[in-house]
């Protein structure tokens, strides 16, 4: 068992009324997509009974009103015998596209999970996803689909605003991610390359590290080749924490770098990095291509060239106040559009009060 909520109630007119909603999410427990589309949806999620497991079976199903879980759930050989067992609406969530690039490195593994995700996306009750594009290539599959941002609970858990400030003064540049976005860091070697001017002002921080295989070492050592501009730069390396705990890492940052590669895959995936930096308030340098150009709006420095990168990080690491100004006003437009308690109340609550015919709303109680 990962987690269990209480159910809570709600109060109006001094009596006491129970909005009967009540969810069962399934997820591994290492899982990032588990972690932020199912497990902290529902543990801050309100007036719901709430329950997250990672061994699913058919009898723990039985008198919940939802079954959540990620893209791949033990039910997905026999969709069918399992209905005729469950008892509550199945919501599938998705927040990548089925279809990987030919250069990620695991594109032909997930060949099999593709045709598995199709058909669950044909034998759910509701979908949601978490990006414009993904959204439009589901709907191309079924119309039951509503799209739920990625979203945090800014100020709770892990993601709150603490950071430690640098111990020797230097200005510390970070990125965070696994070997599947090698090709991604590659897009800084050059431009971190001309930073070597700035070597005595500056630490590169390498986040996500796991050497956990002889080939994913090699992959790591490549990253961290091109992360410090070929091996010129100073820098530190953060190891990979649990998902319950990897914000720990962002202490570790002044300016943080979102390299992407552009991709109809990259494009349905969702902007989660901003949101993350934003937690600690963080200013980000990143790739002005999709899905994180669908915020315009963001406070952030946007690449569009590949010269960029030298020219925002060269004025960051050399100007704090507009270091603190960035960072500031990225927590602030974060938490405006992207708090998750705030998208757990306007949609995916609703949502599943609609799925399961109840009333979604303390108005319905209140004459």
């Amino acid at each position: 068992m990962l987690g269990h909520l209480p159910r809570r109630r709600l109060f109006c007119n001094n009596v006491s009324k129970m909005i009967d909603i009540s969810a069962i999410g399934f997820t591994g427990k290492d899982s990032g997509c588990g972690y932020h589309r199912v497990l902290m949806p529902l543990a801050y999620m309100s007036d719901i009974t709430g329950h997250v497991t990672n061994a699913l079976t058919p009898e723990r199903t039985h008198d919940w009103d939802i079954l959540l879980y990620n893209r791949i759930s033990p039910f997905d050989d026999d969709w069918q015998f399992v209905r005729d067992q469950l008892n509550c609406k199945v919501v599938l969530d998705l927040d990548d596209w089925w279809k990987l690039p030919p250069n990620h490195i695991q594109a032909e593994m997930y060949d099999e999970f593709a045709v598995r995700i199709i058909r669950n996306i044909g034998t759910a009750d509701w979908i949601t996803c978490s990006s414009h594009a993904l959204y439009d290539k589901i709907i191309k599959l079924s119309d039951k689909v509503t799209l739920v941002p990625n979203a945090l609970p800014y100020g709770h858990n892990q993601f709150i605003e603490d950071k430690e400030p640098s111990a020797d003064g230097r200005v510390r540049l970070f990125w965070f991610g696994s070997i599947t976005h090698e090709h991604d860091v590659a897009i800084l070697k050059n431009p971190l390359r001309r930073l070597s001017f700035q070597k005595n002002k500056i630490t590169m921080m390498l986040g996500g590290y796991n050497n956990s295989d002889p080939y994913s070492e090699y992959l790591w050592k490549r990253i961290l080749h091109n992360f410090t501009g070929g091996g010129m730069l100073d820098y530190q390396v953060l190891p990979s924490q649990s998902v319950k705990t990897y914000m720990d890492l962002y202490q570790y940052a002044d300016i943080m770098l979102i390299p992407l590669e552009e991709s109809e895959w990259h494009g349905c995936k969702s902007n989660l990095k901003i949101l993350e930096a934003a937690a600690k308030r963080i200013p980000c340098v990143v790739s002005k291509v999709l899905p994180y150009s669908n915020d315009s709006d963001a406070p952030v420095l946007w690449v569009e060239k590949q010269s960029d990168w030298f020219t925002h990080l060269n004025y960051l690491i050399n100007n704090e106040e507009a270091r603190k100004d960035y960072g500031n006003r990225l927590h602030d437009w974060a938490k405006a559009k992207y708090d998750l308690i705030e998208i757990n109340e306007r949609i995916r609550r609703p949502l599943f009060g609609s799925l399961c015919e109840a009333r979604t709303h303390l108005e319905a109680f209140c004459d």
